[in-house]
């Protein structure tokens, strides 16, 4: 008994077998796993070795970033050429989705990507500069930035999908511009927080006065407003950077911390200068926090309508105990007067009155 195979009707049968087409498309996904599990090895293993022998951390921040969706696509990719392979009848809604996840895709890890960059960079960097500009810069340009790759993003899908984008762009730049309007008070403040923040008329931590005659420590420049710290009160302050701005400012601590501080002082007429300006340099000898460089003045500035008027100016180190020498030197002052009996007058004003006889007479006729 003889066995007689013909090889190549088998060939020819296993070709015309419904289903060979199902297995090399399923052969072709499982290739596509293969390849997408090697390249996920070689970022793994290679790509992060020779990322590890650089000094910056950017490749290393990219290989971590685009490995599992380079993964993804590749998976993705196969399974088109898998079903394309077999003439899937939706073969071209299914190029148009595989499209627009790719577009997804690239989208997450352009916003993942750019946090990323900002988080190890961004925040970095302010760190080491001494302007608060970045500080409060960078965390907007953070969010803004997210904000329109991901509007780039659907723009792009828009578009995969044959939809018009240029009526929709006009109603967005018209939409924006009616958000500016509506914001223009926000955007005011914020420009003129950027503006306090970079022509540092203050600084925090510095003292300021401000127009209502109020004395207040600087505790925060925000974007929106400035907090200040109401020294005499002790209550918080929250005034809008653009009404800050437009203010006048008196600060005092710049130049520096040291403060001067000004005692106007009237004796009676007849009372000895000589020993009045004597009386207010041993005041300033004794009061604590008062500094010798540069040394107290005594000035003897006019002769006033009931007193003579002098003039102590002192030097402080530190703008913080203007109140504590003030009180001070006030209270020694009274003391000392009182001990040596120098009189510190009243305001004095005398009236002329005409006879009020001759002024009625003057009326009437009289």
């Amino acid at each position: 008994m003889t066995l007689d195979i013909d090889i190549g009707s088998i060939i020819t049968d296993l070709s015309s077998f419904e289903y060979i087409e199902y297995a090399v498309a399923l052969l072709i996904i499982l290739l596509t796993i293969a390849v997408a599990k090697l390249i996920f090895y070689i970022f793994e293993t290679y790509a992060r070795r020779l990322t590890s022998n650089t000094k910056t951390k950017l490749d290393d921040l990219i290989i971590e970033t685009i490995k599992k969706p380079i993964y993804l696509i590749i998976l993705l990719v196969g399974t088109y050429f898998a079903l394309s392979y077999i003439k899937f009848p939706w073969l071209f809604q299914f190029e148009i989705l595989l499209k627009i996840v790719a577009v997804i895709i690239g989208t997450w890890v352009l916003i993942i990507l750019f946090k990323r960059l900002i988080k190890d960079y961004g925040h970095e960097l302010t760190k080491k500069t001494e302007t608060r500009v970045d500080d409060v810069v960078v965390p907007v340009v953070e969010r803004i930035g997210g904000v329109v790759i991901a509007i780039i993003g659907i723009l792009i899908i828009l578009d995969i999908l044959e939809i018009e984008i240029t009526p929709m762009l006009a109603g967005m730049g018209i939409a924006g511009l009616a958000v500016a309007l509506a914001a223009q008070e926000t955007l005011s403040n914020m420009f003129s927080g950027v503006y306090l923040l970079v022509d540092h008329p203050v600084k925090i931590g510095e003292r300021i006065i401000l127009d209502s005659g109020e004395l207040c420590e600087v505790k925060d420049i925000g974007l929106r407003s400035t907090k200040l710290y109401n020294v005499v009160e002790h209550t918080m302050i929250f005034i809008p950077n653009e009404v800050l701005a437009k203010s006048k400012i008196v600060n005092i601590s710049a130049p520096d911390i040291r403060l001067k501080v000004r005692f106007p002082i009237g004796v009676a007429y007849g009372t000895d200068v000589r020993k009045v300006r004597k009386i207010l340099f041993e005041i300033a000898e004794e009061a604590p926090d008062v500094l010798n460089d540069p040394e107290p003045i005594v000035v003897f500035r006019e002769f006033g309508d009931s007193s003579l008027n002098l003039l102590l100016i002192l030097w402080i180190g530190d703008i913080k105990k203007k109140f504590d020498v003030i009180d001070y030197v006030n209270q020694r002052i009274d003391d000392r007067f009182k001990e040596e009996g120098i009189e510190i007058p009243f305001p004095i004003r005398t009236l002329y009155m005409p006879d009020i006889k001759e002024k009625r007479s003057l009326d009437f006729g009289e």
